[in-house]
């Protein structure tokens, strides 16, 4: 790396951030030596570039082809196509091959120096200018064999084509063809254990550690998706701040509500966020999978390592701003359980959003079919519509889609053995009915209750979802979390190993 680095002059600015149009960074000519760059850095016995120089000032063209120069003297060939070079660029290759229209080779050998070779070839037919000095052969050769915009009138009378392929110069082409085929065996085929130069455990450790590197450079993506989750956290945390322990079934369904707008909030804010960056990320891996430098596995292993830091970093953020203002318990058991399934939902929706742009061609439409994952996890978490009231046919829905199991948790986690009083429960209203009933799991509490009838907080999210948000549903809650995490990378592993949208 570091004898690319000075072999392509680019020393001076190896700890740049390459950047983009938008938020600045290299130049133009810098990123057209850095792609070179990158390919020499994978060692390849034979470089292909189309036109090195196009859209470059005549320094930075200078500066791009000595650096071509240079990995030709290391001993690798460099084939590139090129229209219009100026006399110090044309005179820096060896070898050139010439067509004219139609696809016709017309000169294959080499330049000479400066170029005398070609100069020779082409003045030895009588219809072709003599070249004037200090003329540019790349514009002498190209308007003797009518192909520049001053076509010789010569031109159209010659066939320059033809004349080459009677040459002694196209003989000699031919005969070192066949020595060079005529050299290939079994025994002197290159093989190699792998499509790529190293092993799978090295290919991991280098693209974790660019990878944590491009994670520590991008603050917008980390610092806002933190940001926004202790801000959600505060503003639904805080209202109840003064008065943390629910007394009535209004309190204990606000509490409800909250917990899962924070959730649906910080999950689907999630979701949107990793999108576009993991968009670039992933076409960055396209090119580095191209040059055969690392394969989906290191990819996908890097970008988990380098996200979980920040997904348990956000979640201890938020329950710490969200749990304690709320009133809950202050027992470690569960707190713990509560920041699991917030690590875990913010978690399945990064790692869905992933996953969608992983399988889609662009953010965009990934957003698009994720947005409909997201209306349908929050249609059917059990909030708006409570389980038991969830018509028949669409309960696959509700078994399906996971905030459900997420909003299960953090409920569950906090009331599922809540004594706490809840007073005046509204006469003969739903949850009145369900203590008096003599069937049900619950009764009414008398013990320091001021009416006739009250409840506790555990009773009262036993009767809100019907029953089906038991502690004995948290190990399934939790393994459905896990098995959908390992879905949703699954389903990423497929689509970076399958396609490549940037191909064209």
């Amino acid at each position: 790396v570091n004898k690319t680095l000075r072999m392509l002059e680019l020393t001076q600015i190896q700890h740049f951030l390459v950047g983009s149009d938008i938020s600045g960074g290299l130049s133009f000519e810098q990123k057209k030596r850095l792609s070179i760059a990158v390919e020499v850095a994978a060692n390849p016995s034979i470089l292909f570039l189309d036109e090195p120089t196009s859209g470059l000032d005549a320094r930075s063209a200078a500066i791009v082809m000595r650096g071509l120069r240079k990995i030709a003297d290391s001993g690798r060939t460099v084939c590139a196509t090129i229209h219009q070079p100026s006399v110090a660029i044309f005179n820096s290759f060896d070898t050139l091959l010439l067509l004219k229209r139609g696809g016709e080779s017309v000169f294959f050998g080499e330049l000479g120096e400066e170029s005398c070779n070609l100069i020779s070839y082409f003045e030895r037919y009588d219809t072709t200018p003599s070249i004037r000095p200090g003329e540019n052969p790349a514009t002498w050769m190209l308007t003797s064999i009518g192909s520049g915009t001053n076509a010789s009138d010569a031109s159209k009378f010659f066939d320059y084509a033809g004349a080459y392929a009677t040459s002694e110069l196209h003989k000699e082409c031919l005969v070192g063809i066949g020595e060079f085929t005529s050299r290939i065996s079994d025994s002197n085929l290159i093989s190699f254990p792998s499509v790529y130069a190293t092993r799978l455990w090295y290919q991991s450790k280098q693209v974790f550690l660019r990878q944590a590197k491009v994670y520590w450079r991008s603050p917008n993506y980390n610092r806002n998706r933190m940001v926004l989750a202790v801000i959600i956290a505060l503003l639904f945390g805080t209202v109840f701040v003064s008065q943390q322990v629910p007394s009535t079934e209004g309190e204990m369904n606000s509490r409800v509500t909250s917990i899962y707008i924070t959730a649906f909030f910080v999950g689907s804010s999630g979701f949107v966020t990793v999108l576009p960056f993991f968009e670039r990320e992933r076409n960055m891996y396209y090119r580095h999978k191209a040059s055969l430098m690392y394969d989906h596995k290191s990819f996908m292993l890097a970008l988990l390592l380098s996200e979980a830091p920040f997904i348990l970093f956000s979640g201890i953020l938020f329950c710490i701003c969200f749990y304690f203002p709320l009133g809950f318990a202050p027992i470690a058991s569960k707190f713990f359980l509560f920041y699991w399934f917030v690590v875990a939902n913010i978690a399945l929706w990064t790692f869905s959003g992933q996953m969608f742009v992983a399988n889609f061609k662009d953010a965009v439409t990934a957003q698009g079919f994720g947005s409909l994952l997201i209306s349908m996890s929050s249609l059917f978490a059990g909030i708006l519509i409570a389980p038991q009231n969830i018509a028949p046919f669409w309960s696959w829905a509700y078994w399906a889609f996971p905030l459900h199991y997420v909003i299960e948790g953090l409920v569950v986690s906090q009331y599922w053995d809540d004594t706490t009083t809840i007073i005046n429960p509204t006469i003969n209203g739903p949850y009145y009915n369900f203590l008096q009933d003599p069937g049900t799991k619950y009764d009414c509490v008398t013990v320091s209750c001021a009416s006739s009838c009250c409840g506790t907080a555990q009773s009262w999210t036993y009767w809100r979802f019907g029953g089906a948000w038991v502690v004995e549903n948290l190990g399934w809650n939790t393994l459905y979390l896990v098995m959908f995490i390992i879905v949703t990378k699954g389903l990423k592993w497929f689509g970076l190993w399958r396609y490549n949208f940037l191909t064209k």
